[in-house]
């Protein structure tokens, strides 16, 4: 194929041979599905093993689909199917506060934006879908630190503007103070004058699957404005959270 990567398109058909449920492979029938030496194979094989895509069946010689798929398969359907269910409860809070929506969930030490309705105005936020950010300088990150299960970032805060938090001890207090409010803030930390409100959406089971916020520039969004965009966010978030049973990832 043109303008393919040959290991990562082998790696692909690899798990594409998995086409039926409890299916197994060993190393020579991967060998001649792929075209390739058995020790090319192997090599492969032994490479998706350690990063849980393959695991041995039985241990025996063969190979099967490991974990690492389903989790990402649950990660992408359920994603998928809560921005489904947020599409309409955004929709009103956009049009009610005339200010971009967001729908964030956390991967590991940051987060992705899997929906987002843009504001009324010309002077808004860009379009985030699909991207990953930084959890310690947004509201939304810092809700999903505030309310998840999975505990602060590891390594370094970086400072993106003057007014990000760097200091572990800050941020926990701010995630205290998110606890207590229902909703966390964020004034210029991530981007300067942009400014942002968050509340977590909790599944029936009150667990943090995702956070809610609305963000735009401060001139439009001050901090005085702070409660009431909380408010209107938690409406919104219910809304959300009354279609949600249960989530596999908590957060």
């Amino acid at each position: 194929m043109r303008n393919t990567l040959l290991t990562a398109d082998r790696a692909l058909r690899t798990l594409q041979a998995f086409d039926a449920e409890g299916r197994a492979l060993t190393v020579s029938e991967i060998a001649t599905m792929l075209g390739v030496h058995r020790s090319t194979a192997s090599r492969l094989a032994r490479t998706l093993a350690a990063r849980g895509f393959l695991e041995r069946a039985d241990a025996g010689e063969a190979f099967r689909l490991g974990p690492e798929l389903g989790r990402l398969g649950m990660l992408a359907i359920s994603g998928r199917e809560l921005a489904e269910r947020a599409r309409r409860p955004m929709s009103d809070l956009a049009e009610r506060t005339g200010e971009t929506v967001t729908l964030t969930v956390r991967h590991g030490d940051e987060m992705t934006t899997i929906a987002q309705v843009d504001s009324r105005y010309v002077v808004g936020v860009q379009n985030w879908v699909g991207r990953r950010t930084p959890l310690h300088c947004t509201s939304d990150g810092k809700v999903l630190l505030a309310f998840g299960t999975d505990g602060l970032p590891g390594g370094r805060l970086t400072a993106l503007t003057e007014r990000t938090i760097t200091r572990r001890e800050r941020l926990k207090r701010q995630l205290e103070r998110a606890r207590s409010d229902g909703y966390a803030t964020a004034a210029g930390e991530f981007e300067e004058e942009l400014n942002g409100v968050a509340v977590p959406v909790l599944d029936q089971e009150k667990r943090c699957v995702a956070a809610l916020s609305v963000s735009g520039p401060s001139y439009r969004i001050a901090p005085s404005s702070f409660p009431r965009l909380g408010q209107a966010c938690r409406k919104a978030a219910d809304r959300i959270g009354a279609y949600v049973v249960c989530t596999s990832n908590g957060s």
